[in-house]
This record gives structure tokens, C-alpha cells and sequence, in this order.
């Protein structure tokens, strides 16, 4: 048995994960990924048109993804 089948296997008993765990099923998240991809498509042209109007939308969308995931709690 592996650790992640260890570790899955602790949760379903009960136990909580810790923060690097819960950061990694953050990320793991299709909605929380597909906004990070979209903020770093973003956040590139903004970088390459030295524009902050959209470096500040990419921070936006990425934020986006994060808040969706800490609202499904």
C-alpha cells in the first residue's frame, strides 16, 4: 500500500489533513485549474503589453479560483 492510499485511507477514518494536503486538493480542483490556467494566459499578455489593468485581472481570476474552493467548505 502506498501513502496516498494510506493517507486516504486515514481520512476516511476521520482523520483531518494537513495544510500542504489541503493546499494540493486545492489545486487539484478542475475549476480552481482552469482558472489558474486562464489567469496565467492572462497574466502573460500582461506582461508582454506592460499592462497593469490586465496583471490585475489575471490576480483577480486566479483569486477567483481560490475563493470558489474556500466557499465549498
Amino acid at each position: 500500500m502506498g501513502y496516498v492510499e494510506k493517507r486516504i485511507k486515514d481520512f476516511q477514518n476521520g482523520e483531518s489533513p494537513t495544510f500542504l494536503e489541503k493546499m494540493a486538493l486545492e489545486h487539484g480542483n478542475p475549476v480552481n485549474c482552469f482558472l489558474t490556467l486562464v489567469a496565467f494566459g492572462i497574466f502573460s499578455y500582461g506582461l508582454w503589453t506592460r499592462d497593469l489593468i490586465w496583471i490585475g485581472a489575471a490576480v483577480i481570476v486566479g483569486f477567483a479560483g481560490h475563493l470558489y474552493c474556500w466557499l465549498q467548505k
